[in-house]
């Protein structure tokens, strides 16, 4: 146990911060008196316009260290455009490509959804799934892509290789939206 010479309350070690200069290691300032007397603090610069340009330059110069793509203490080669990232990927999965080519034409019934194709095969390129962008992105999440096969996997392992049984796996992950259902009860 410990007194805070702050508010004189007795607590727990545990409610001081750890400091290596104190003769015991904690604080002598608990926690809570801690925390509001740098709210307090903060509260009282940011009425101060020059202090608030310093920490503007400040969190500007700290995000650019760490973003830019060439910074001195940390070089890092310049990231690829995104014409180039989906070319890279278009020569990686050719298959992927050509559903997308050959499915061009398909749009979404509800604007803002995405089409998913459950298989990349030929005979499979148009039979596609409307998902919203967030399910789209869940689904991905949920499968692992197998190129040899050229249809998902469930995290399990499992071949999600009909429409149905994709649909059956992303409604058991909690994608329980009503076109997936309309699938499975052949309504569509």
């Amino acid at each position: 146990m410990k007194v805070c010479f702050k508010c004189k309350v007795e607590k727990s070690i545990g409610s001081f911060y750890v400091h290596k200069g104190m003769k015991d290691g904690r604080l002598n300032k608990c926690i809570d008196c801690t925390k509001n007397d740098a709210n307090k603090r903060e509260k009282e610069l940011k009425n101060n316009p020059e202090w608030v340009e310093k920490e503007r330059l400040r969190h500007n110069k700290k995000y650019h260290n760490l973003y830019s793509p060439y910074n001195e203490e940390n070089p890092k080669p310049k990231p690829i455009g995104k014409k180039e990232s989906m070319r890279l990927f278009y020569e990686k999965y050719p298959e992927k490509y050509k559903a997308k080519s050959m499915s061009g034409k398909l749009k979404a019934k509800t604007k803002g959804n995405h089409l998913h194709h459950w298989s990349y095969n030929e005979e499979h390129y148009k039979d596609v799934i409307e998902l919203s962008v967030e399910d789209h992105n869940t689904v991905h999440r949920l499968t692992i892509y197998d190129q040899e096969r050229r249809m998902y996997r469930a995290l399990d392992g499992r071949l999600l290789d009909s429409k149905i049984t994709a649909c059956r796996y992303y409604l058991e992950k909690g994608i329980n939206t009503q076109i997936i259902i309309d699938i499975l009860y052949n309504k569509v």
